[in-house]
């Protein structure tokens, strides 16, 4: 990646987290909250790939983490999960299909919520799980849904230029045999 591309991800990633962890806790609906990161993570797997989507996706979830969590590495797992699983997209469908974000985020927040409530289960929490998945699970899904259509548009406009340039690549490849 180019040093103009790390600098976009990176800005992404601090807004992100800052969403997360300032504005979203203090804006939200009874409680329930759009996952940023997670949005983020699906967004960024479809423009790079599975390898890089995980690690974006992990790096950004133990940053969380060890920020904010009590346990650390849940969210990690969860993002990178959902990288990884985004990023089998990768080149397979258009970029403008606004579909594939969005069904990734909601496969990433159901993962996601699942392993944090497995978590909360085992460290003794009592709760009914069909009420948090109603009442939590579900609609925090839906939320992070909404917010991953607008910031996927948002980073393949600001990676417009470096998918060009891998396509292109790509291209030039296939046309002389694979030999660089």
């Amino acid at each position: 990646m180019k040093r103009f591309s790390l600098a976009f991800l990176a800005a992404a990633a601090l807004a992100a987290l800052y969403l997360d962890s300032v504005f979203f806790p203090k804006v939200n609906l009874g409680g329930i909250r759009p996952d940023a990161l997670l949005a983020l993570v699906a967004a960024m797997s479809l423009l790079m790939g599975s390898t890089k989507g995980a690690v974006l996706g992990l790096a950004l979830g133990l940053v969380a983490d060890v920020l904010y969590a009590r346990m650390v590495g849940l969210t990690a797992i969860g993002c990178m999960v959902c990288g990884a699983a985004g990023g089998f997209f990768y080149q397979k469908y258009y970029a403008d299909n606004l579909v594939f974000p969005a069904l990734i985020a909601a496969a990433g927040a159901l993962f996601k919520e699942h392993v944090m409530a497995l978590a909360a289960r085992l460290s003794g929490a009592d709760f009914s799980y069909f009420h948090v998945l109603g009442s939590y699970i579900l609609p925090c899904m839906l939320m992070t849904v909404a917010l991953s259509i607008p910031v996927h548009a948002l980073m393949k406009r600001l990676y417009a230029g470096q998918i060009r340039t891998e396509k292109r690549a790509m291209r030039d490849r296939a046309e002389t045999g694979g030999a660089s």
